[in-house]
């Protein structure tokens, strides 16, 4: 996000504009994806990816934090060095806000977006 960041207000409105638009389009040109990955993105459910387009949209557009964590795939017996295994991966999109108030600092509030990919233990 670091260099979407680095963009100017107008620049990072037509990346947030994009982001909203399509979102599996805007992750294929911004990141390297295999080709499982992109089988795997392709297969996402319609109503999952236009929650995450609408918040990344929103939080490009206010220039606001956007993480991405991402466990490893749990090997299982007879697995290859594949770590592209999609069996079983969730992937969670968690929207944090948090507000503050002290008589030094005033009222903050704070917005946080994680995408979570994560993989239940191997059977």
């Amino acid at each position: 996000m670091i260099q979407l960041y680095a963009l100017s207000q107008m620049d990072l409105q037509v990346e947030a504009d994009a982001a909203g638009a399509d979102f599996p389009l805007w992750i294929k040109s911004h990141f390297e994806l295999t080709t499982s990955q992109i089988t795997y993105l392709d297969g996402i459910d319609e109503m999952w990816l236009n929650d995450a387009a609408t918040e990344t949209k929103y939080f490009l557009e206010n220039r606001l934090p956007i993480s991405l964590n991402k466990a490893l795939p749990p090997k299982r017996s007879g697995d290859d060095d594949d770590d592209d295994d999609d069996r079983g991966k969730l992937i969670r999109l968690d929207k944090t806000e948090e507000s503050s108030y002290s008589e030094e600092s005033g009222y903050s509030e704070t917005e946080t977006l994680t995408y979570n990919i994560t993989y239940p233990n191997p059977e």
